[in-house]
């Protein structure tokens, strides 16, 4: 059963309606389902735990305590049990009779997280509207650490590791010589870089990332940090970031950082919305690392340096296309457009395609110079434990969206499942693949163990 209050000043008849169906009908469904995304005629913010209600000619302006949840099932003798005990008060009005019913506070129960390839953890919604900021500018004592978390958690540490991981380990890769203070300016700058553009984006999506569990409990959505610091914040490390490129390492791999700051904190962000084509866009983002490394010692026009951030292109298909697949309604239900629920058979598809591309950009690396033979090796073990699971994932995709499945009604409990799990599969393995194999490509750079074994094209000495 589906009931849509229609305006404010009907909330109690609506209320009585409740009551009146489940004492007057026995074979009304024991369940009750509460699905309604608008209220006084105006779309509801489902974000908010507090949605603002506008002036009308009858009522003032003034904030109602409803979280609305879409599709939020509520059995009839609780909502009775309650209804009787709020609106038979005095001190109750109509609004306050259903706030919190039809509305609860979401939790972790509503979603089946089993499939997601981590732990999600939610936490208690922050009831202080102030930030951490402005409690401690207020004079409230605060921890270094309850003042550093919520701003190291806006520049997503754990990404930011990995794109600095990306570029450090180009920078080694790269032919010329290394040096120490150019290496250390580097891995700050790009650390910096990649967290202004992480807090920017945080910036930009409160609304949307707080209707996905994974994501509910970032510091901008909990209101640790407002909006308006978080920019101040990306802007402050953004330039020091990009300062200590320039004047540390130089002006190309500068440019490089600034514009991956756009490209991620300003289109990728803004097409998450908009179209499937923010998945490549990222992957762009993704492969500018590396050129920032290997810019910082060689040049560019040097093939071994494309040759890596292809490898870094492609890599994040299989990662992220698998990762999305498990959390696609998530996505959905927060308003980002991604491939893995608009064409589930595409998205798999992309992520086995560049899996296989792992292979020859590997081999490249070796051809060009970069890797010795015996990388040929390692890689493709590695390579082929992700396309292995990449391939399973697309072919139970394949079978699950094939016209004979779908004319018989879809996929079964059994083959959703198992979609799942090599989903999974696919992005752990991907976890593993990347740093490892980055890890060898840097264990079996041309010539690194020359010194210590010699080559064969060494002549004796006369």
């Amino acid at each position: 059963m589906i009931v849509k209050p229609i305006s404010y000043q009907s909330i109690s008849q609506t209320i009585v309606h409740f009551r009146s169906l489940t004492t007057k009908s026995t074979n009304l469904t024991p369940e009750l389902y509460y699905s309604s995304n608008l209220f006084l005629n105006k779309a509801l913010d489902f974000n908010n735990s507090t949605t603002t209600i506008k002036a009308n000619s009858n009522y003032p302006q003034k904030t109602s305590l409803l979280q609305f949840t879409p599709n939020y099932q509520i059995t009839i003798n609780a909502l009775n049990n309650t209804l009787s005990q709020r609106f038979n008060s005095t001190k109750s009005s109509p609004l306050e009779a259903v706030s919190g019913i039809c509305h609860p506070k979401v939790d972790t129960d509503l979603y089946n997280t089993k499939h997601i390839p981590f732990p999600i953890k939610t936490k208690q919604r922050k009831i202080d509207p102030r930030s951490i900021l402005e409690q401690y500018l207020q004079g409230e004592e605060k921890t270094f650490k309850q003042l550093y978390e919520p701003y190291l958690t806006l520049t997503k540490p754990h990404l930011t590791f990995l794109i600095m991981l990306s570029s450090i380990c180009s920078y080694t890769l790269a032919p010329n010589a290394v040096d120490v203070s150019q290496f250390l300016f580097l891995t700050i700058g790009t650390l910096l870089a990649s967290g202004a553009a992480n807090a920017i984006n945080m910036g930009r999506e409160p609304n949307f990332d707080k209707q996905m569990v994974r994501t509910s409990a970032r510091p901008v959505v909990t209101g640790l940090v407002k909006p308006k610091e978080a920019y101040t914040f990306a802007t402050i490390t953004g330039a020091l970031g990009c300062g200590i490129l320039y004047y540390g390492v130089n002006p190309t791999v500068a440019g490089l950082g600034a514009l991956n700051i756009v490209l991620y904190s300003w289109l990728y962000t803004s097409l998450k919305r908009k179209s499937i084509l923010n998945t490549w866009v990222g992957a762009i983002v993704g492969a500018i690392p590396p050129l920032m490394g290997w810019a910082a010692c060689s040049s560019l026009s040097d093939p071994g340096a494309w040759c890596l951030a292809l490898l870094l292109y492609a890599w994040q298909f299989p990662h992220f296309n698998a990762l999305s697949h498990n959390i696609k309604d998530e996505y959905k239900r927060a308003g980002y457009v991604m491939t893995a629920f608009v064409n589930p058979k595409l998205n798999a598809r992309v992520a086995l395609r560049y899996s296989f591309a792992m292979f020859p950009i590997c081999f490249a690396l070796i051809y060009f110079g970069v890797c010795d033979q015996y990388f040929a090796i390692d890689s493709s073990i590695l390579n082929a434990w992700m396309t292995y699971n990449a391939f399973k994932f697309w072919l139970q995709q394949h079978h699950n969206y094939s016209a004979k499945v779908l004319a018989n009604g879809g996929a079964s409990t059994a083959d959703i499942a198992a979609a799942n799990s090599w989903a999974k599969k696919t992005f752990w393995s991907s976890i593993w693949q990347l740093p490892v194999v980055l890890a060898l490509a840097m264990l079996h750079k041309k010539g690194q163990w020359d010194r210590f074994f010699g080559t064969s094209e060494e002549k004796p000495f006369n």
